[in-house]
């Protein structure tokens, strides 16, 4: 009778434990099901806000294509842009040669009509090349 005893309350354990365990699934189960709605949720609202930003580029993107056909139409009526007067080349061709030359940008500016950006460009770009600090050194 004892072994019967044993055997029957180890039965009874392990209903018990099975049977918790089955409620811890089921506790867990639910907080992942309520999890996954919240995610699936958040999903839903990500795309809500992606499908109204693609809106207003499809809006943005149709308002460029009708600008550039507007351009286009332009083109083809014969308002194209005119080629730069020789004058005004001419006049880039002397503050190059003057920049080559050594002249500074401040002269640049007042003999050839440039502003100070184009001036200090075509200074460093054409003028003579000045030696660096290791040069600098080295001559001393």
């Amino acid at each position: 009778m004892i072994i019967f005893d044993y055997v029957f309350w180890a039965m009874a354990l392990a209903i018990i434990v099975l049977g918790v365990a089955v409620g811890l699934q089921a506790v867990n189960l639910a907080r992942l099901r309520e999890t996954a709605r919240r995610d699936v949720q958040r999903l839903f609202e990500q795309m809500d806000l992606t499908l109204g930003e693609l809106r207003d580029v499809s809006v943005s993107l149709e308002g460029g294509l009708a600008a550039i056909g507007e351009l286009r139409l332009r083109q083809q009526q014969g308002t194209r842009a005119e080629p730069p007067s020789p004058s005004a080349t001419r006049s880039y061709d002397i503050a190059l040669r003057l920049a080559r030359n050594g002249a500074s940008r401040e002269e640049l500016m007042s003999n050839c009509g440039m502003s100070r950006h184009e001036a200090e460009l075509a200074v460093r770009l054409h003028g003579p090349a000045k030696p660096g600090p290791r040069e600098a050194a080295n001559r001393r």
